[in-house]
């Protein structure tokens, strides 16, 4: 499961362009079966100064082979191409033009990386983040990570900052 959010420009262009790219370059590996998106949904920026843009966010859920490591390495190449630009310097959560993450597996594949890659799967802060686990329900709504099932990691979570459905997805995509 890949969490893709962006909070510049035309956000919904960027998570077009940035699917697009994800789905082709996937494609031309050979390496997805299928993919499943949530819907996008609106999020204030979180842990950003006041005034921070609001952040658009979705979950695709990829059937895929790919080796975590080399989904995440494609995902960065994906921010890249899309302009992104991480400043090793910053301080905190920074705009951005699109971020992708790995989430989880469907099938509890747990993996850390000591290469460079800053890869933790599960992602660690998943199960308290709304903007996250609202789309991620969407698309897995049984889904269990380390024994505790989304839906109620969702349901624990607090309201605030609020998450809004802003835009529905095709069902699927092969």
């Amino acid at each position: 499961y890949l969490g893709l959010g962006t909070n510049l420009d035309d956000r919904d262009a960027w998570l077009d362009q940035g699917l697009h790219l994800l789905e082709h370059a996937l494609v031309e590996r050979r390496a997805v079966v299928s993919m499943l998106l949530s819907a996008r949904y609106e999020t204030e920026a979180w842990g950003m100064a006041p005034g921070t843009p609001a952040f658009l966010n979705m979950v695709a859920a990829v059937e895929t082979a790919m080796p975590l490591p080399e989904l995440l390495a494609l995902g960065l190449d994906v921010e890249r191409e899309c302009g992104r630009v991480r400043d090793p310097e910053a301080m905190g959560y920074t705009n951005r033009t699109l971020d992708v993450d790995v989430l989880c597996t469907s099938v509890g594949e747990r993996c850390a990386s000591d290469d460079g890659l800053d890869l933790q799967v599960p992602h660690p802060r998943m199960m308290s983040r709304r903007f996250v686990l609202q789309p991620l329900v969407d698309v897995a709504p049984d889904l269990v990570v380390e024994g505790q099932a989304i839906q109620d990691a969702l349901d624990a979570c607090p309201a605030e900052p609020a998450v809004v459905r802003r835009r529905e997805e095709p069902a699927e995509k092969n």
